[in-house]
């Protein structure tokens, strides 16, 4: 089973395209007999690179939150966050910080299941979703809540983990202020084992690439792990090697070795 994140892993620098020598090399991995999945933060609708690159097999979406069947264009497994416990998280953090805005990502395969405050500010050049006020955003289940505050993620993720750590999942996939809410116990390499397992793939034959802490669980469950050479520090101190940057053709550097 060969699994790799996208932004910053898989896609180039502009987040838009896979490099030929990284396709081939998934190509090959697949056409050898491996699983090849895709686990990424970003929701269904956001993963054009790779289905415009013949992607057909398993994406892992929404840091875990929603597994995806690219080919038949379903949703083969979802764990959304109820209204009450994103209610119950929101109350909890305006006790420790109030100069935070909010998003959600409900679950679906269109934009239209992306709706954030009016004063949410995306850090990706997104900027065609649906605003509403904060009682309407968290009215609803939702796949992930994304919070945006005014100062780097790691320490906005520590303030929301000392309210909110039995009762959601919290990560960040950028330094600049954002973290990433999902259900309880919801992160990609809990997805993935539960993928392997139907699979009847041993963790011990998995490899798995990624760069930033929501990678984290998954680089921990999987046999071999790969960081690039650009990846947060926390990911670069628990993987089995850390490889080049994203954009040298990293992933296929490392699969060349067996396909």
């Amino acid at each position: 089973m060969v699994v790799t994140d996208l932004d910053g892993t898989l896609l180039d620098e502009s987040g838009m395209k896979i490099s030929d020598r990284n396709l081939d090399a998934l190509n090959r991995a697949a056409a050898a007999g491996a699983r090849v999945v895709v686990a990424t933060g970003r929701p269904i609708w956001w993963l054009g690179p790779v289905i415009e690159a013949g992607f057909t097999g398993i994406a892992v979406c929404m840091n875990g939150a929603v597994v995806y069947d690219v080919a038949a264009g379903d949703i083969i497994a979802a764990s959304p966050l109820t209204a009450e416990t994103m209610q119950t998280f929101v109350t909890g953090l305006e006790q420790e910080t109030d100069t935070f805005s909010l998003a959600v990502e409900r679950l679906g395969i269109t934009l239209q299941a992306c709706i954030a405050e009016h004063d949410y500010d995306h850090p990706w050049a997104f900027g065609y979703f649906k605003r509403a006020d904060r009682a309407e955003l968290l009215a609803e289940p939702a796949a992930k809540l994304l919070v945006r505050g005014r100062g780097d993620s790691r320490s906005l993720a520590l303030a929301a983990r000392a309210v909110g750590a039995e009762e959601v999942s919290i990560t960040y996939s950028t330094d600049d202020g954002l973290i990433e809410v999902a259900a309880a116990g919801v992160n990609k390499g809990t997805a993935l084992s539960e993928l392997a397992a139907r699979w009847g793939i041993d963790r011990k034959d998995v490899i798995a690439f990624g760069d930033m802490p929501n990678d984290l669980e998954m680089l921990h469950w999987a046999g071999f792990s790969v960081g690039m050479g650009n990846a947060h520090p926390d990911v670069a101190a628990i993987v089995s090697e850390v490889g080049a940057h994203h954009h040298e053709d990293a992933v296929a550097q490392i699969l060349e070795r067996w396909f």
